[in-house]
C-alpha cells in the first residue's frame, strides 16, 4: 500500500475512542457515529477532558443571549456521572445518547437527575 493509506488509516486510530466496543453496548449509537462524536470531542477538548468552565464557555456559543451559566453548571452536574469535576468522553456520549435516543422512562430519569440538585432523590424549590 502507499504511504496514503497508512496515513488514513493512522488518522482514524488516533480518532477511535478507549472502550468503543463497550459504548457501543452503552449508548444507542452506531460505530460511525461514536468515531464521529468522538473527533467533534477530541477536537474541542485535545485532552479528553472537559472542566465545568470550558463546558460552560461551549455551551454558552449555543445560547448567545442572555446567561447560560446557571443552566450549564447543572447540565454539566448531569452529564459528569461519576462526579469527578470533569467529563471524559464516555460521560458526554452516554448522556447524550439518553437524551437523543433514550426511552421516555430514561429522558425522564435524566431530566429528574438533572433538577434534583442535592441528589437527595427530590426535587425542591431551595
Amino acid at each position: 500500500a502507499d504511504g496514503g493509506d497508512a496515513e488514513l488509516e493512522l488518522s482514524a486510530v488516533r480518532h477511535q475512542p478507549e472502550g468503543l466496543e463497550q459504548l457501543l453496548a452503552q449508548t444507542k449509537f452506531t460505530k460511525k457515529e461514536l468515531q464521529s462524536l468522538y473527533r467533534g470531542f477530541k477536537n474541542e477538548c485535545p485532552s479528553g477532558l472537559v472542566d465545568e468552565e470550558t463546558f460552560k464557555l461551549i455551551y454558552s456559543q449555543f445560547f448567545p443571549q442572555g446567561d447560560a451559566s446557571t443552566y450549564a453548571h447543572f447540565l454539566f452536574d448531569a452529564f459528569d456521572a461519576d462526579r469527578n469535576g470533569a467529563l471524559c468522553f464516555q460521560d458526554f456520549v452516554v448522556g447524550l445518547s439518553v437524551l437523543l435516543r433514550g426511552t421516555v422512562h430514561q429522558k425522564l430519569k435524566w431530566a429528574f437527575n438533572l433538577y434534583d440538585i442535592n441528589k437527595d432523590g427530590y426535587i425542591t424549590k431551595e
